[in-house]
């Protein structure tokens, strides 16, 4: 069993699981043996497929019994888990030693990048007669949270052909892949996290059990993210200034350097990004369950639903040219160390990297939302 961010580059904690090395869109997250609707606030996870996988970003672990793994499938579990099934089981009424309970946490978490302290919050509040048949419990969260990612991209590889000025230069590159764009990239990101749950129980006989659930929770997560980055596709076709010394591995130019050009090319691009975006999920379950025996039992859900949504309204966008005929370089070292590229000799202020407007848009609109009803089920 593993954890994984998924599609979002490894923003802060590991949001969803993974079984058997799979990815986590082929395992199933259940609460309570029920599924749930969940939303994304990364942006392209709203616009891609996701799978069965569930963001765990929503999901606080105050409301948390117990988490069971099923590595194979069984007839009593909702099919769709191709990997595995994680069943996360919440706390119910009923369960407590005491007819009243009170709990309330308050704290704090620091984030050195940002350098930042955030508060969290936390309270329960559960009852329950003497008898021990009927309870009622409710849950309230409050949590902020500044995030801070400095990493490095290389998104994507292009391929040199026979009409490429690099290769008639260099035969040898042709079929040659080079990396489309390398980019430092620094995201920084304010989250906060509320919402919270109602559960009522009661057992009107020793082995009948009804219960009533809903559970509410939604993420604002505004972020602004800026990628400096060497735009290899826009020189690297045409070039005529490729320097001696050049290395090819695995059909792939992984270390290069361009030489000044002295013209308008633009051998860098930087890109900053400002996004609006939220996620939340949502879900009321009605269950009764009978135990006709110790090996037999028997679960009836009744007009239980679930919603979850991810959302980005707004999103902002400028980009700008840089670095005009300085030339580039870069060196790929192998897994597990970060690519080292240089653009030109100076780069350390916008007047010295020659920085000119490329363009500037905004949009948003982004709603994505993922719903369902669930009717009778037995077993």
């Amino acid at each position: 069993m593993g954890t994984s961010s998924a599609g979002e580059g490894g923003f802060d904690e590991n949001d969803r699981v993974s079984l058997r090395g799979t990815a986590p869109s082929m395992t199933q997250t259940l609460i309570d043996g029920h599924n749930i609707g969940t939303g994304d606030w990364f942006v392209l996870n709203q616009t891609a497929t996701v799978g069965r996988s569930v963001s765990y970003s929503l999901l606080p672990a105050e409301i948390v019994s117990e988490v069971v793994v099923h590595k194979t499938s069984e007839a009593r579990l909702v099919e769709g888990g191709a990997a595995g099934t994680v069943n996360i089981v919440t706390r119910k009424p009923l369960q407590f030693d005491k007819p009243v309970t009170v709990h309330a946490s308050v704290g704090g978490v620091y984030a050195d990048l940002p350098s930042s302290t955030k508060p969290q919050f936390s309270g329960l509040f559960n009852w329950k007669n003497d008898a021990g048949t009927v309870g009622v419990m409710a849950q309230a969260f409050y949590e902020e949270r500044s995030l801070q990612r400095n990493g490095q991209e290389v998104l994507g590889l292009e391929q040199l052909g026979p009409t490429d000025a690099i290769v008639a230069a260099h035969p040898d590159l042709n079929g040659v892949y080079f990396p489309s764009l390398i980019g430092n990239v620094l995201f920084t990101q304010k989250r906060k996290r509320t919402g919270g749950s109602v559960d009522v129980q009661f057992k009107p006989a020793d082995n009948v059990t009804v219960n009533l659930n809903g559970f509410y929770s939604k993420l604002k997560a505004d972020n602004f993210n800026r990628n400096y980055m060497m735009w290899a596709t826009h020189f690297v076709h045409g070039a005529t200034n490729l320097a001696p010394g050049y290395v090819v591995k695995n059909n792939t130019l992984t270390n290069a350097t361009f030489s000044p050009s002295n013209d308008a090319t633009n051998y860098g691009i930087y890109d900053q990004i400002s996004r609006q975006a939220s996620a939340s999920t949502r879900f009321f379950t009605a269950d009764v369950d009978w135990r006709a025996t110790d090996a037999l039992s028997f679960t009836a859900e009744n007009r239980s639903t679930t919603k979850g949504e991810g959302s980005s309204p707004k999103q902002d966008v400028l980009e700008l040219n840089t670095a005009p005929g300085t030339g580039a370089a870069w060196d790929f070292r192998g897994t597990g160390r970060p690519v080292n590229w240089s653009l030109g000799p100076d780069n350390s202020s916008p007047a010295a990297s020659g920085v000119s407007a490329n363009w500037i848009f905004g949009e948003g609109g982004i709603n994505v939302e993922e719903q369902g009803e669930l009717g009778q089920d037995r077993r």
